[in-house]
């Protein structure tokens, strides 16, 4: 990946560009180029119509199991029109290592507590042949939608991660890379196939617990135990007389207390409680209580 030259070496506009080449030579692990420019062989031209003006060029080369282990350095020439270049960039290189194919069949499962992902391990190596041991796994998160490039969330063995980090109400697109640690470097493979979340709120809060309810004159109180989830919006309170529950609060209670004051002295009412999150949803009904009304 390079940055196509905006200026001609007397500092003016680059105007003339013709074509890109890049340059490389490989070499046993551990040793340096000490004499770039004569070692190094033409591996690739990228034409001008094909460089975009703003945004980093990107070009893959092909490697062959043959350079498995040794160390490449590459740098780029640029000529124009005329046949004339402006002499080398700067030279990197890196190690060769022998990478497995991607990764392949990302799957994503939204839970309440994290985004569950799962995949398979390659079977083959990039270069064929049976695929190498990894040293792990990358995984990276974009928002969908979103112009910010994906990030990496994190690194783990085994093909499996759960992302306790996403929020609801995001859509969220997933990909995953193996990567072999080098001396001094990684080398990933290309990214899996991508996995699309869209984290929807749909978990309903625990039955509220411990519910009781007292009859004084004129007043049944129901009490229970209160909710610990963080999302939780309140509590609505059920009633029934004879068939059939209906909700007799009119918005969430913020504590898990109730006061029924419409009542019939010597009527037997049962009650039931529902948490509600701020999303919602709504709980299955915590045990019944019954009480004669005074």
């Amino acid at each position: 990946m390079w940055s196509r030259p905006l200026l001609t070496t007397e500092g003016t506009r680059a105007q003339e560009l013709d074509r890109m080449e890049i340059y490389g030579v490989f070499l046993p692990a551990g040793t340096n180029s000490q004499n770039f420019p004569e070692q190094a062989q033409l591996l690739a031209t990228v034409r001008a119509e094909d460089i975009p003006n703003e945004t980093p060029v990107v070009h893959e080369l092909a490697l062959a199991s043959s350079h498995i282990g040794l160390k490449a350095f590459f740098a780029i020439k640029a000529t124009n029109s005329r046949g004339k270049d402006a002499g080398f960039s700067n030279v990197v290189s890196l190690d060769i290592a022998n990478l497995p194919e991607a990764p392949g069949k990302l799957q994503a499962t939204l839970t309440e507590k994290a985004v569950v992902l799962g995949w398979e391990p390659a079977e083959r190596s990039a270069f064929g042949g049976p695929s190498p041991q990894p040293d792990g796994y990358q995984v990276y998160r974009a928002e969908a939608q979103s112009p910010q490039a994906a990030e990496m969330i994190g690194a783990i063995e085994a093909p499996r991660y759960e992302d306790a980090s996403f929020a609801f109400g995001h859509t969220y697109v997933y990909f995953i890379r193996a990567f072999v640690k080098q001396q001094d470097s990684v080398a990933i493979t290309p990214p899996s196939n991508s996995a699309e979340v869209i984290a929807a709120d749909r978990f309903p809060p625990a039955a509220p617990q411990n519910i009781r309810a007292v009859a004084t004159l004129g007043v049944v109180e129901i009490v229970w135990s209160a909710n610990m989830e963080a999302d939780l919006a309140g509590y609505n309170v059920y009633r029934s007389e004879e068939v059939g529950f209906a909700k007799i609060n009119q918005e969430p209670l913020p504590i898990p207390l109730f006061r029924d004051t419409v009542l019939q002295a010597g009527i037997r009412y049962r009650y039931h409680i529902r948490a509600v999150d701020k999303a919602g949803n709504e709980s299955v009904p915590s045990e019944e209580t019954s009480v004669t009304a005074e």
